[in-house]
């Protein structure tokens, strides 16, 4: 008998398979009925997304398109504008990855659809191998099926939005993290400096991750003390990697060194200005005019600048306002876990308005319960000194630090906390699990829960 196959005997390979045939199957039946397309005049990031993409796939370089976008009835919002101009104002991780399968498949948006549900399907076996290394089988088994389950994750997998790719890149950080950097007496040091490299390309795929290499620096430094220079180096070369390549063609092609997005800016003055508490509202976006439509690198790298300095004068001179803006701005972020069906719909509603309402509720009612329940195993997970365990949870303060301090997000920038709380909110269930458990073998062996008076406890 080989390896594999003693392996495939095991419990855990059997609950490997389940959740990914289960994770797999919802996913694959969801976007055969829920397919919204980019290409059908809706206006979105989906939009710009397939469209970099299929421009990256015909070798046309990383460009904003003017003439793919449609008002409502069709128009074009950019009417007479035709040239292709270089950007910077979305990540290049998602389109780049697009670009792969639409240069393989001739631009196929179902090979896209597929991808997310593999992607999508891969992310709750990631989440069963991280319990099964921090906590036991029972609460891996538990925390790989409700993130397959899970209506706000599955919804994403139906729009070629970063969600899904995401999810699965930052899902697939921690669990290297958790199995092969922390933990270990000595350091790895290229598979540091791989998972530098894999944590910048997932922050441009998501902007804001990019942040999370602070946080595994400051986690190396707890882990190695004052042998973590070489480990902080690899870390930072991994990262480096990717980034510089990304900063020269911004230096060439956009005129400025640019690390991240020249909508970043926007995002800043967005969560710091006179109407951040309108929330993602465009309003103080529209100030000095949205650079979307004109597609001159110099009008985007000129504006982010300046939205730059808008949102610092404004920090810098209301201070307390800038205080009482934080639990708006955490409202925002966690007002609902309808940001799937949102996005779904879009300014082309695939669902009836009572569909995506009762969508919407079953979403925000399994995802706050999915709160309550991590947060009702702090008890059992929150006292174990393992580095490990605070590594994955220390992706609940990060985003709750962004989106609470710097920007205004909205139920979309919250999906980053379903692993984590899959994960946690497993502990919770496993101990249910084990209470209810006892209580049938009670049961079924004619005792009780509780010794009989004056009889002697069972032994435990």
């Amino acid at each position: 008998m080989t390896r594999l196959q003693r392996w495939l005997r095991t419990g855990e390979a059997r609950w490997i398979i389940a959740i990914f045939v289960l994770a797999v199957g919802v996913r694959l039946a969801l976007v055969a009925y829920v397919h919204p397309s980019p290409r059908d005049g809706r206006y979105d990031d989906s939009v710009f997304y397939d469209s970099a993409a299929r421009h990256l796939a015909a070798g046309d370089g990383y460009v904003f398109d003017p003439t793919v976008w449609k008002a409502p009835d069709g128009a074009p919002i950019y009417p007479g504008q035709h040239d292709l101009t270089a950007t910077a104002l979305w990540p290049p991780g998602y389109p780049a990855t697009l670009a792969v399968v639409y240069k393989l498949t001739g631009d196929s948006l179902w090979a896209a659809r597929l991808l997310n549900a593999l992607l999508g399907a891969l992310t709750p076996v990631l989440a069963f191998l991280i319990a099964r290394r921090l906590f036991d089988l029972t609460a891996a088994a538990f925390a790989g099926v409700t993130l397959a389950v899970l209506p706000g994750h599955m919804l994403y997998t139906s729009v070629l939005l970063t969600e899904t790719s995401f999810g699965f890149l930052a899902a697939l950080v921690l669990t290297i993290c958790v199995y092969f950097v922390f933990g270990r007496e000595r350091a790895n040091l290229p598979l540091i400096a791989g998972v530098g490299a894999l944590t910048a390309f997932t922050g441009y795929v998501r902007g804001e991750f990019l942040a999370f290499g602070l946080v595994l620096a400051l986690f190396l430094l707890f882990q190695y003390g004052r042998r973590a220079a070489l480990p902080l180096a690899a870390l930072a070369f991994g990262a480096a990697v990717i980034v510089v390549p990304w900063v020269v063609r911004n230096a060439v092609q956009m005129g400025e060194p640019i690390v991240g997005t020249t909508s970043f800016g926007r995002a800043l003055y967005q969560g710091n200005s006179a109407t951040a508490a309108d929330g993602t509202m465009l309003t103080a976006a529209s100030q000095l005019g949205q650079p979307y439509g004109t597609g001159r690198a110099q009008v985007e790298v000129t504006t982010n600048s300046d939205y730059l300095h808008l949102a610092r004068e404004w920090a810098l001179h209301h201070k307390l306002q800038e205080l009482k803006l934080i639990p708006i701005r955490l409202y925002y972020l966690f007002q609902d876990d309808a940001g799937g069906v949102t996005a779904i719909q879009g300014d082309k509603p695939w669902f009836g308005a009572s569909g995506a309402d009762r969508l919407s509720r079953l979403s925000s009612f399994t995802f706050f319960g999915l709160v309550a329940l991590a947060l009702a195993g702090a008890p059992f997970w929150a006292r174990r000194r393992d580095l490990r365990i605070w590594l994955v949870f220390s992706i609940v303060p990060l985003y709750m630090l962004l989106f609470g301090v710097l920007f205004v997000g909205d139920p979309r920038d919250h999906d980053a906390l379903y692993l984590p709380l899959s994960i946690f909110g497993s502990v919770t269930l496993a101990e249910i699990w084990r209470m209810t458990a006892e209580r049938r073998r009670d049961v079924a062996g004619g005792g009780s829960v509780r010794p009989a008076p004056h009889a002697p406890a069972r032994g435990r």
